[in-house]
């Protein structure tokens, strides 16, 4: 599991660094068959971090790949919810 630290970001190829770890962590739980609510839980809240840091930042480079990755996750969670209701 990737922890990211936002006070080491401090430029927009410090965020683009990082992309390929968190795209590792949305992966795993997209994919994950054990725990995936809390795996995409947490994953939705490091990506929603550093999508906040680049607003403020204004690196809109980074930013769209990171809501891209947000998206998935978001439909992953409302994959986990249905899953839910059924039983």
């Amino acid at each position: 599991m990737t922890v990211v630290y936002l006070d080491e970001l401090r430029t927009e190829q410090d965020v683009k660094d990082i992309i390929p770890e968190l795209q590792d962590v949305v992966i795993e739980a997209i994919c994950a068959t054990r725990n995936k609510a809390r795996l995409v839980t947490h994953a939705q809240m490091q990506v929603k971090q550093v999508i906040k840091k680049c607003a403020v930042n204004r690196w809109q480079g980074a930013k769209k790949e990171l809501n891209t990755m947000f998206k998935s996750l978001e439909s992953a969670a409302m994959e986990v919810d249905q899953n839910l209701w059924v039983l």
